[in-house]
């Protein structure tokens, strides 16, 4: 498990506006912090956030957070929660959930009124809102997550326990009950708003450290955060504190091992990712295809001299087009070559593998030009990916995407003779790792072309669409979007794991 500080500043941040104290002119980048919020990534990979505060878009932008799985709020106020409406781009197809007290839900619902009316503005964020309650452990993304309360000056509010870590932040006592909460962590996170100085609603650095001298197990390490300007500068702080007890700083990586008291401390430098996402739109299929191997070309002879490689994925509507793989059965185009140009169709002879398919409008084709060896990803491993991706993105539209052993591609009901029917089809070809071709999904398309060929080899092979399945058209621009999302999110979390 490992927990990201997004921010570690309190409401005004640091440097503060307006201000030209030691704290505000400092060079050190540690001493700039972002209003307080963190990210917490399970063991499988899932996203939790921590408070989404106004600088939410820039501490996004900064650590390459493009979705998330779930938030949990700890209180109502505005450096906590006024970061939500920046979430449409993570969460406007998909609802992401929302945890919090009723009384912070009902906030949340009044500064986003244009959310949850009647009739919510479009590309307004999808957030689902769940109430929870002090003492009363709730799961999300397989994590048991324990609220407790604590008191912001006279408003209570949460903190949140996760196995061996808890995260308080804007806590100035805590009552008695919710003291073993933070007893025998592995690593505690609250707030110390300025070293001595008492404030009627926060923790001073002296408050937190005669707090955990009274933990009959004191955590085996503390950082402080929701730092203000009237705190001593980063430096000084590491070197006047108790070895358990260190300043947090905005992308601070902390990972909990599993064996026992052990975790390692770094900066958080999110993974690079280079690829290149282009929606070319209604494009022909000769078009696109010397394109793809311009692309296709440029990535060998990077890689002939050893340097740095671009990936791209390519998404694109087509004229109607008939194209064969290298091992396509000429038996199964059901209509001579001449009968297919009379009415319209082109016909291709390529180099990727797979049998004969159909382009059209209202297809999307996707082309990812990829160095495979990049990404840590072997040729089988890819094509799952894809598949895969086609399977989440059908997932938003009810529709139950399968994958079969004797076939690539994506299938409804796979395992019924009757009624299995492909929805998309893969066909790549690489070369030293690198790609071209891809893949064809069926959203808006014409059906009736398929009935000239046997599908993908598949005599008397059923096809369905996006469309079909709904009973009605959707928008292709929104579904391109959706794909090149998950496409991303799952090339990044491969790229995360190889490197």
């Amino acid at each position: 498990m490992k927990l990201i500080i997004l921010g570690s500043g309190t409401s005004t941040g640091v440097p503060e506006v307006g201000c030209l104290c030691n704290a505000c002119r400092s060079t050190d980048e540690r001493d700039r912090r972002l209003r307080a919020s963190a990210l917490l990534i399970t063991d499988e990979g899932k996203r939790i956030l921590i408070d989404c505060g106004p600088d939410f878009r820039q501490q996004a932008l900064r650590y390459g957070i493009d979705h998330l799985d779930g938030i949990i709020i700890t209180h109502e106020h505005y450096d906590h929660i006024a970061g939500l409406d920046d979430l449409r781009t993570i969460c406007w197809r998909e609802s992401l959930p929302i945890y919090a007290q009723a009384r912070v839900l009902d906030a949340i619902r009044h500064r986003l009124h244009y959310v949850f009316g009647a009739h919510p503005y479009p590309g307004s964020p999808r957030l689902e809102l769940f109430e929870i309650q002090p003492d009363r452990p709730f799961e999300l993304c397989g994590l048991e997550i324990t609220p407790f309360e604590v008191m912001h000056g006279r408003l209570p509010i949460l903190g949140f326990r996760m196995g061996s870590l808890a995260y308080i932040t804007d806590l100035k006592s805590l009552p008695e009950a919710s003291r073993p909460y933070i007893s025998g962590l592995d690593l505690l996170v609250v707030n110390a708003l300025r070293q001595k100085k008492p404030h009627p609603s926060h923790q001073s650095i002296d408050d937190v450290l005669e707090l955990l001298e009274g933990l009959e197990h004191r955590p085996r390490l503390s950082l402080l955060t929701h730092l203000s300007h009237h705190a001593p500068v980063h430096r000084l702080m590491e070197a006047t504190l108790p070895q358990d007890v260190r300043p947090a700083y905005d992308g601070l990586s902390i990972e909990l091992s599993h064996a026992p008291q052990t975790f390692r401390l770094e900066s958080y430098r999110p993974t690079t990712l280079r690829l290149e996402c282009r929606d070319c739109g209604y494009i022909a299929y000769s078009e696109a295809y010397e394109l793809q191997h311009r692309l296709f070309d440029s990535i060998l002879d990077c890689k002939r001299r050893a340097e740095e490689t671009e990936s791209y994925l390519l998404l694109c509507e087509h004229n109607p087009v008939f194209t064969f793989g290298k091992h396509a059965d000429r038996a199964n185009m059901l209509m001579d070559e001449d009968f297919l140009r009379s009415h319209g169709y082109e016909w291709y002879s390529i180099e990727r593998g797979g049998d004969v398919t159909y382009h059209g409008p209202g297809q999307i084709t996707g082309y990812p030009i990829l160095d495979l060896e990049a990404f840590g990803l072997g040729l089988r491993a890819y094509i799952e990916l894809l598949e895969e991706a086609i399977i989440e993105l059908l997932a938003l539209y009810d529709i139950r995407g399968e994958r079969r052993s004797d076939a690539t591609g994506v299938w409804l009901d796979a395992t019924e003779p009757c009624s299995a029917r492909k929805i998309c089809a893969i066909g790549v070809r690489s070369s030293r790792y690198v790609t071209m071709h891809g893949f064809a999904l069926n959203v808006n398309n014409d059906l009736a072309p398929f009935r000239l060929i046997n599908p993908c080899g598949f005599v008397d092979g059923q096809v369905s669409s996006i469309a079909q399945e709904k009973g009605e058209e959707v928008d292709i621009t929104v579904v391109k979007h959706q794909l090149s999302a998950i496409i991303v999110r799952r090339l990044r979390e491969r790229l995360e794991a190889f490197k």
